[in-house]
């Protein structure tokens, strides 16, 4: 009897350390204080919950976020209370163990986790297809940081009256330059009547050079075809560029714009 206690209480001593070091590895090791990628809490709360219904990325974030997993386990200790409480009223006897064996419970749900990030990571390995060879040629998109507090301030920029150019064609030159805000912009660019829905891509040029770059979707609404995507050219210097926007079978529209650094008086700007 003595050698079942003392064995019992080895086992507990093993799990509460190794609980521990995990726990403290996965709070500490992978500071995010710009929270960059972060899902929503929602998303948090459904992989606590309900993980059968969450997203395989949500897991894979908290593997190399502490912030994140310092959430995830905070909604850990509701679940298993709110449990607790639901089995304290229908099953008295499983209740008492896990208040008798918290180390254990908690150990088992910090290995769940391991082996949920484990599973999603080769999951995503096996589906992941081969890279598409390098272009060296073409200049690469620059990156823009992820931050889910940012508001995108509406702003429309009307390219229904230009006149499509085909392939290497450069624009008349007759366009009115549009001035554009230095800002995080929630942009509609309705299109030229007849224009085709499907896949664009935009690209702010200076000169031979692209300064930034996006894909969208053009959808046709109440008889227009319009692209709406978030745009953030808080980075784009002041300054004279082209605005071009290209459809899958190299049709392109080309409107000059400046970047200015204060907002116009009217989020609403036409040709």
């Amino acid at each position: 009897m003595r050698m079942r206690i003392k064995d019992r209480a080895a086992v507990e001593n093993k799990n509460r350390e190794l609980l521990d070091f995990a726990r403290t590895y996965l709070s500490q090791a992978f500071p995010n204080p710009d929270r960059q990628g972060c899902p929503p809490d929602a998303a948090l709360r459904s992989l606590a919950f309900n993980p059968k219904e969450s997203e395989l990325t949500v897991t894979e974030h908290l593997a190399v976020c502490s912030p994140c997993f310092r959430r995830y386990t905070e909604l850990l200790a509701q679940l298993k209370a709110q449990r607790a409480a639901e089995e304290r009223l229908s099953w008295n006897g499983i209740s008492t163990w896990s208040r008798a064996h918290p180390l254990l419970v908690g150990a088992a749900l910090v290995f769940a986790l391991f082996i949920a990030i484990g599973a999603s990571l080769l999951l995503n390995r096996i589906r992941m297809p081969n890279p598409p060879p390098l272009d060296t040629h073409r200049a690469p998109n620059p990156v823009q940081p992820v931050n889910p507090e940012v508001a995108y301030s509406p702003f429309s920029l009307d390219l229904s009256a230009l006149s499509p150019v085909r392939g290497a064609e450069s624009a008349t030159g007759t366009q009115r330059r549009v001035p554009v805000p230095s800002s995080t912009l929630d942009l509609t660019l309705p299109l030229p009547l007849a224009s085709p829905e499907g896949h664009y891509d935009l690209r702010l040029m200076a000169g031979s050079e692209t300064v930034w770059s996006k894909s969208a979707q053009a959808h046709l609404l109440k008889g227009k075809t319009l692209i709406q995507v978030e745009a953030d050219f808080r980075q784009i210097r002041t300054g004279t560029y082209n605005l071009e926007v290209q459809s899958s079978t190299c049709i392109r529209l080309v409107q000059p714009v400046s970047i200015a650094a204060a907002l116009p008086n009217s989020m609403e700007q036409k040709r």
